[in-house]
């Protein structure tokens, strides 16, 4: 990775570009990567009723088409935080970029389950390879309040990309094809991992005599007992967020334009949701704030069954998606007190690697489910899980 990093950075690659951007906070250069990097990261989500009905696949195998990938998700997780901490954030950002516009290519012209399959793969490879990167290098740069007010920033500005991602979605499915919310992503992202091949300064605050790596550095008992806390919040709010589009429109007999108008609204809120967490959490404590908020979001989901309209039911799903959102800062900034500065890499792979499989093994298992009783299900399901 390092040598072709190398040999891409001695290309005279939009070379105008490059001192500005040496000039940017390698901060900012993250927040406005984390953007690019979202836009993809609902889409394939809110799309799954047309799947189900384009490529005429069951509520099961189109959760294993859309979630499934998030097991390579995994493995990259897990390898990218030691080459990290190894070679640098850098070149996996670098290639996390590339990743990314490789998926929207191979989705934009997929014409078969299995090109789409491919496609969302790299997309999914390319998230932990982003955040991994992203994370590590904010929290070497930052520390204590500062760093958690800008981990609210670099959320809000990923919920901005995901909302735009999404935003668009509805205007397109109304008067084209779906595929172009792919294919208009792809210059800005090429454009943009090029600009970061030119940028000097991203590791410069990396430990080059760092200890030797040990398992007690990392796996502490706080942190086991953080992992596994997060498990449970993690498949709650998957099950709800995979399968609300398909509720809306199976069970709510909404059009899928509609649908996922509303799916697109708690991203947006997220942007601001993401600034107001990253504040609290710093002056209220991570942990109390996160424990607050998963509560809120249990609450908010027990009444979504009960809903006696479908305005009731998209207000409740919003403020679920908006609290949703606020979880990351404090999670971020957790991970960042609970690991090593030296092997900050490997701890926001742990970190990530959990959000990755539960986010691949638990849609199948509530499709399943879903297959046996109805959609109306995940709520349950979701309530039970997030307050668990």
């Amino acid at each position: 990775i390092t040598l072709y990093h190398n040999r891409l950075e001695g290309l005279d690659i939009l070379p105008n570009f490059s001192v500005p951007l040496n000039r940017v906070s390698p901060v900012w250069l993250m927040n406005i990567s984390h953007m690019l990097i979202e836009v993809y990261l609902f889409i394939h989500i809110s799309l799954m009723p047309l799947f189900i009905k384009n490529f005429s696949l069951t509520i099961f195998e189109v959760s294993v088409v859309v979630t499934g990938p998030r097991i390579f998700s995994l493995i990259t997780s897990l390898v990218s935080g030691t080459l990290i901490d190894r070679f640098g954030a850098k070149p996996l950002l670098i290639v996390g970029m590339f990743s990314q516009a490789l998926g929207g290519v191979l989705v934009y012209v997929s014409r078969d389950v299995l090109s789409l399959f491919l496609g969302i793969t790299f997309i999914n490879i390319a998230s932990p390879l982003y955040h991994n990167s992203g994370l590590s290098t904010i929290s070497r740069f930052l520390d204590g309040k500062k760093l958690n007010g800008m981990l609210g920033v670099h959320n809000a500005l990923g919920s901005l990309g995901a909302a735009t991602g999404l935003f668009l979605l509805p205007i397109i499915l109304t008067y084209g094809d779906w595929r172009l919310a792919y294919l208009i992503w792809i210059p800005p992202i090429l454009i943009w991992a090029l600009l970061l091949i030119r940028v000097k300064n991203i590791d410069s605050r990396i430990d080059r005599q760092k200890p030797d790596f040990s398992i007690n550095l990392i796996f502490t008992k706080n942190f086991i007992k953080f992992l596994l806390a997060l498990s449970l919040s993690f498949a709650a709010s998957t099950t709800l967020t995979t399968f609300i589009t398909s509720y809306l429109v199976f069970e709510k007999k909404l059009s899928e334009a509609i649908s996922s108008l509303i799916f697109a609204v708690g991203p947006i809120l997220g942007i601001f949701s993401s600034i107001f967490s990253g504040k609290l959490s710093g002056l209220f404590g991570e942990k109390r704030f996160l424990l607050t908020i998963m509560l809120l979001s249990g609450l908010s989901i027990v009444f979504m069954p009960f809903s006696s309209s479908t305005i009731m039911l998209a207000a409740l799903y919003v403020t679920f998606s908006f609290l949703n959102s606020a979880i990351w800062p404090p999670i971020s900034a957790m991970t960042a007190c609970l690991t090593p500065a030296s092997f900050r890499g490997t701890g926001y792979s742990l970190t990530t690697s959990v959000y990755q499989l539960l986010f691949a093994i638990t849609p199948p298992l509530v499709a399943k489910i879903i297959e046996l009783y109805s959609l109306g299900i995940i709520f349950p399901i979701s309530f039970i899980l997030m307050l668990a």
